[in-house]
C-alpha cells in the first residue's frame, strides 16, 4: 500500500515530535482514517522528505513521529516556467495540476486579448490561493519535493516585456518549425493560450519578441491538451521523461 504523502511549511528534524496542521489533521485523520502507529511521509518544500508515524489522536489535533529523513530529489533538471492564458476554471485547474506533475517550476498566468474569464482584485486574491492547493495537492500525490511557485495574473503583453534568459516556446499549427528545431536550455518557459487562440496581433508581437513558435502537428489542441504535450515534449527532450 502505497505511504500518503503530506506537505506541511514547517522545520522538522528526525526525533521531533510535530502536531499536524489543521489542513492535514483533517485529510489525514478525519478523511483517509488513519491512526495511531500508521507511517506517513512528510515534506516541507524545502529538501527531501520524512518518514514519520501517527504518535497519538484527539479531537481535534494529531501528533507525527519523524522516525528518519531521505534526501531523495525527484526535480527535474530542466527548468520550465509555464505562461497559461487564463481559461474556463475548471480547465485551469486541470491544466495547473497536470503542469506539476510533469515538473514545471512556475506558473504565470496572463490575461490575453480572447481570454474568456475575467478576474477582479478580490476574486484573484482566492484563485492564487485555489490554485496554490491544487499545486501543493498535486506536489503531494506525484513525489514532489519542491513547491512550483504560481505568480499573480499579468497581462501578457507586460510579462512577454520583462527580460529573460530564459527560451520562451509557443506553439501555432502554422509554424514550420518543429520541437527538434529547439535548441537546449536548461531554462525555458512555455506559451500557451486560451481557448479562442492567440490573435493575429499577439503572434506578431510573439515574432517581435523572438519567441520560438513551434509546429505540434496539424491538429488544434484544447488549452490543457497544449499544457500536456508541450510539457511532456520539453521533458522528454531536455528534462527527466
Amino acid at each position: 500500500m502505497r505511504i500518503p504523502r503530506f506537505y506541511q511549511a514547517e522545520i522538522f528534524a528526525v526525533g521531533d515530535t510535530v502536531a499536524l496542521s489543521e489542513e492535514n489533521f483533517r485529510h489525514a485523520v478525519k478523511v483517509m482514517r488513519l491512526n495511531v502507529d500508521e507511517p506517513i511521509i512528510m515534506f516541507n518544500g524545502v529538501a527531501g522528505e520524512y518518514t514519520a508515524r501517527i504518535a497519538n489522536v484527539a479531537k481535534r489535533n494529531a501528533e507525527i513521529s519523524i522516525e528518519s529523513y531521505d534526501d531523495i530529489d525527484r526535480e527535474s533538471p530542466l527548468n520550465i516556467t509555464l505562461v497559461l492564458a487564463l481559461i474556463k476554471p475548471d480547465k485551469m485547474d486541470f491544466a495547473i495540476q497536470k503542469a506539476v506533475e510533469l515538473g514545471v517550476n512556475n506558473i504565470q498566468p496572463v490575461i490575453t486579448e480572447r481570454s474568456v474569464v475575467k478576474l477582479k482584485a478580490e476574486r484573484m486574491k482566492k484563485k492564487i490561493q485555489h490554485w496554490q492547493g491544487i499545486i501543493i495537492a498535486a506536489c503531494e500525490q506525484s513525489g514532489r519535493t519542491a513547491i512550483p511557485t504560481i505568480q499573480t495574473v499579468a497581462n501578457v503583453d507586460d510579462y512577454l516585456q520583462q527580460p529573460t534568459a530564459a527560451t520562451r516556446i509557443t506553439m501555432l499549427p502554422t509554424s514550420h518549425k518543429s520541437v527538434a528545431d529547439i535548441s537546449p536550455a536548461q531554462n525555458m518557459e512555455l506559451l500557451v493560450g486560451p481557448e479562442g487562440g492567440f490573435t493575429d496581433a499577439e503572434e506578431a508581437m510573439f515574432v517581435n519578441q523572438q519567441i520560438q513558435i513551434i509546429n505540434f502537428g496539424p491538429r488544434i489542441l484544447r488549452a490543457e491538451t497544449a499544457v500536456i504535450a508541450g510539457l511532456t515534449t520539453l521533458q522528454h527532450l531536455h528534462g527527466d521523461v
